[in-house]
């Protein structure tokens, strides 16, 4: 069943809500909201969290960064599985919407992965924090971003509301799932080949562009900080400068993989750099830390 919005245009019966729900958010519409819905709309992208989480391993802790690394990736994966299966269009384009950022609402529409990554990261990042102001400040965080989708007419509202509950299936079975995994301290062989075999998995069970991406960042992540535990073993030193410095470092070293490598007209490249991005986060600049004398050498772990 149709129900027409405008001479040349029919809309699929159950998207009528939605697009009223839009028009009412952009009914609203000045510079001032606009251009704040463009900021915190920012806040989601998943670039955004793939910069962040390199930091918190490098300079508040290893632990925490890996745990938070590893749930944020299988969610957005699981996001860009969805979206394929799904296959929801975007309200762009429709008569009666404007759409902004069009550049950030690439693929498909449901579920919002501007929804379902901030959900995510920030109950994982509040179940360690244990504080009830973050959790108040984070939430609303949250709902600003998913909204801030909506209004830039390039998200319906369901999209958004199911990004927001799968981030938080996610956030809050990926917490003790973490904790469980760290106590069963297996091998570190077994360790090994579980960093590799279970990127390699989720790639055969799902191809498209995202979800490749984030099973080759994993990749790069888990196998590069199980190395990094057997062969450099690096700490964290208390001065706040010294991680400061580590920051930068690794900082410049993500933004110059993705700009040295691209090879064009290669369709592996991406995934090359995203498994070199994830060993350069938790392996090679560990490294360069010790090196520079920003992190104190440890124990390597014997086989």
């Amino acid at each position: 069943m149709l129900e027409v919005f405008a001479p040349d245009f029919a809309m699929p019966s159950g998207m009528v809500w939605q697009y009223e729900v839009i028009r009412w958010f952009q009914s609203w519409a000045s510079v001032g909201l606009t251009e704040l819905a463009k900021a915190l709309s920012l806040l989601g992208v998943e670039w955004f969290y793939v910069v962040v989480l390199p930091i918190l391993f490098w300079a508040v802790s290893k632990p925490l960064g890996l745990r938070l690394a590893y749930v944020f990736l299988c969610s957005m994966y699981a996001n860009g599985w969805l979206k394929d299966s799904l296959k929801v269009l975007r309200p762009i384009g429709i008569p009666g919407i404007e759409s902004w950022m069009t550049w950030s609402a690439t693929g498909y529409s449901m579920p919002a992965g501007h929804a379902q990554g901030p959900m995510t990261f920030w109950v994982m990042v509040c179940r360690w924090a244990g504080r009830r102001w973050l959790w108040i400040a984070a939430m609303i965080l949250v709902a600003a971003i998913g909204l801030s989708r909506v209004y830039l007419g390039v998200h319906w509202p369901l999209d958004v509301l199911a990004g927001w509950a799968l981030g938080l299936v996610f956030g809050v079975l990926g917490w003790p799932l973490g904790r469980w995994w760290t106590k069963r301290q297996y091998a570190w062989n077994v360790r090994m080949w579980l960093s590799v075999l279970f990127p390699l998995a989720l790639m055969v069970i799902h191809s498209g562009p995202d979800s490749l991406r984030y099973a080759a960042l994993l990749m790069g992540i888990g196998a590069g900080a199980t190395l990094e535990e057997r062969w450099v073993g690096g700490q964290m030193d208390p001065a706040w400068w010294r991680r400061a410095c580590a920051v930068i470092i690794g900082i410049a070293g993500l933004i110059a993989l993705q700009y040295v490598i691209k090879w064009p007209g290669w369709p592996g490249v991406t995934v090359v750099r995203d498994v070199l991005t994830g060993l350069w986060a938790t392996l090679a600049a560990p490294w360069v830390f010790v090196q520079c004398g920003l992190y104190r050498k440890g124990d390597p772990v014997e086989g």
